[in-house]
């Protein structure tokens, strides 16, 4: 392995060199508490209570020299490299606009380099964020009249180019009013800018040069092993970059990762490797073993990573259905089935089902299971789901064995052996029947002052209703849905309870305001929903009694409904 590693400062860094963040690397996302803490490092240096920082090492690669100027790709410390030039380029803004032009000149050559041909290069680039760029060129380029007139905002806002360069914009503005406010405290003294350029300029660092691909993505292995400063998504990229063969293909894998980054977005991407890692190797968790990456590593240790790869390009489309399920227009990625499931587990944040569900959706789409079977399974568990956590009011957490068991299993062999031992295991998880009943009674939703009262209590019922509206009318539950009371739930309490509710259209239920029950049936008899015709019909000749209808709906629910 062939590389240099040695000690220098800032100033040698940025010195006539060009370092550009590929696209591949993660895009800058340091926030207000990193820039805090290495502005008030830096002023501790200025403030002589420590000679100088330090920030750790930077991994770079040698590129080829482009008219006269050496070329490096940053490898590790991207985040760093990116604020320096922030930091630098925000003092420089001051300088120019308070008329330091001589200083602003020296500062000059810590951004901007001269290439052979006279061209003016900006030291530090990021292929995907093109406003880091745009917002140096306004500040070095920007007239002497111009800057008189411009401010924090008018600079930054005016050269974002897009809302995903967010960071780099607040970064600007954090250091551009962190440094004014200095200024202003040290009596409008332009010393305090120049002594913070130096302290910036001798800020020390490890530079770690390789001289090649593979040797650069060894050494930020090496370095971020026990994986403390990056993310294992982050991680999992390095080593699919560094394992790739034949290496002619790694700008083509990088543009590969690219496509699951776009798809699902960082917030997303976090979690689908998190699922992922489950869908694939869940049997091969342990409590003690935590990192993703390291069970992807291990399980993958050897191997050529481009399988892997587009394993994962593949997954993440599956999984983009979980996170962002559409059923109509170009974006479409569901059925009505898959719509209704995982729209509904995305709205309670329910995520402890989706390495199964990514198994489920991946053995459907490669035809090793039935859509029967698969529409099945995944409204089971959907029921399973609002019987356990939000009639149960059981934590998913109780079910973790389980989903690392058969997210795997499923995703090995989709047999319907294998499905119903899941359904089989999960079912064992459930109360009894006179517990569920128990806890069924303890449904309801009321107006008027009682344990049914509120929003969340409304949200449940309607939850439940629609459910059991669609176990009795062939898999169909209109739209247009409001919760009736059928007696009066201002009478007494038990009114609230869930027996004394049933769906309706609003138009309806507006016909049904201060009349009695024989005078509302007829009028649930005109209705679309199954539920309330069937009540209608139930209670022409019977007496109504809202308890024993209660224990009736909790009978059906667990005897028919959770029955796979």
């Amino acid at each position: 392995m062939s590389f240099n590693a040695h000690e220098e400062q800032v100033m040698g860094l940025f010195n006539r060199k060009v370092y550009n963040i590929p696209r591949n690397q993660r895009r800058y996302v340091w926030n207000k508490d990193n820039w805090q803490e290495l502005f008030d490092d830096v002023m501790s240096v200025v403030n002589e209570i420590f000679p100088s920082h330090f920030i750790g090492s930077i991994v770079l690669k040698t590129d080829p020299m482009i008219n006269g100027l050496p070329h490096y790709s940053v490898i590790d410390g991207q985040q760093r490299a990116i604020t320096l030039a922030i930091f630098l380029t925000s003092i420089m803004f001051w300088m120019k606009k308070f008329g330091m032009s001589d200083d602003f000149s020296g500062t000059l050559p810590y951004v901007i380099a001269k290439d052979d041909k006279n061209n003016d290069i900006i030291m530090v680039t990021a292929e995907n964020s093109g406003s880091l760029e745009n917002i140096i060129s306004a500040i070095v380029n920007i007239s002497d009249d111009d800057i008189k007139k411009a401010t924090v905002n008018s600079i930054v806002e005016g050269n974002l180019l897009n809302r995903s360069d967010k960071n780099v914009g607040d970064a600007f503005k954090f250091f551009m009013n962190a440094i004014y406010e200095k200024y202003n405290m040290n009596d409008k003294d332009s010393q305090i800018l120049i002594k913070l350029r130096n302290a910036v300029r001798d800020i020390t660092f490890v530079n770690i040069t390789a001289t090649t691909e593979e040797d650069s993505y060894t050494i930020f292995e090496i370095l971020n092993a026990r994986g403390l400063d990056l993310e294992d998504h982050e991680l999992l990229k390095n080593y699919i970059m560094r394992y790739i063969q034949p290496e002619a293909t790694r700008d083509k894998a990088k543009i590969e990762w690219n496509r699951i980054e776009e798809t699902l977005g960082h917030a997303n991407l976090r979690k689908f490797v998190r699922h992922y890692t489950t869908h694939r190797y869940g049997d091969y968790r342990s409590k003690s073993e935590t990192s993703d990456y390291k069970i992807i590593q291990s399980r993958n240790k050897g191997k050529d990573t481009w399988h892997l790869l587009v394993d994962l390009e593949q997954k993440a489309n599956h999984y983009l259905r979980l996170v962002s399920p559409v059923k109509e227009g170009d974006a479409a990625n569901c059925s009505d089935v898959e719509y209704r499931v995982y729209s509904f587990f995305k709205k309670k944040r329910q995520e402890q089902m989706r390495p199964v569900l990514l198994s489920l959706i991946s053995q459907n789409a490669a035809g090793k299971l039935s859509k029967q079977l698969y529409e099945k399974t995944i409204i089971f568990l959907y029921n399973f789901y609002v019987c356990y956590n939000i009639i149960g009011l059981e934590s998913s957490n109780r079910l973790t064995d389980i989903v690392n068991k058969y997210a795997s299993k499923i995703n090995r062999e989709a047999s319907d052996q294998t499905i119903s031992q899941f359904v089989d295991e999960l079912r064992r998880k459930l109360p009894s029947e006179s517990m569920f009943i128990n806890a069924f009674k303890n449904v309801g939703w009321s107006h008027h002052g009682s344990i049914y009262e509120g929003e969340k209590n409304k949200i449940r019922v309607q939850t439940v209703l629609e459910i059991l509206e669609r176990y009795n009318n062939y898999g169909n539950c209109p739209d247009d849905f409001t919760v009736e009371h059928v007696l009066p739930d201002s009478d007494n309490v038990e009114n609230g309870q869930i027996g004394n509710l049933i769906p309706l259209e609003q138009r309806l239920n507006d016909r049904c305001k201060k009349k009695s029950l024989k005078e509302k049936l007829p009028v649930y008899s005109e209705s679309s929903f199954c539920s309330a015709r069937k009540f209608g019909e139930r209670y022409k000749d019977t007496e109504f009694d809202p308890t024993k209808r209660t224990e009736y709906m909790a009978k059906e629910f667990y005897q028919k409904i959770l029955k796979f």
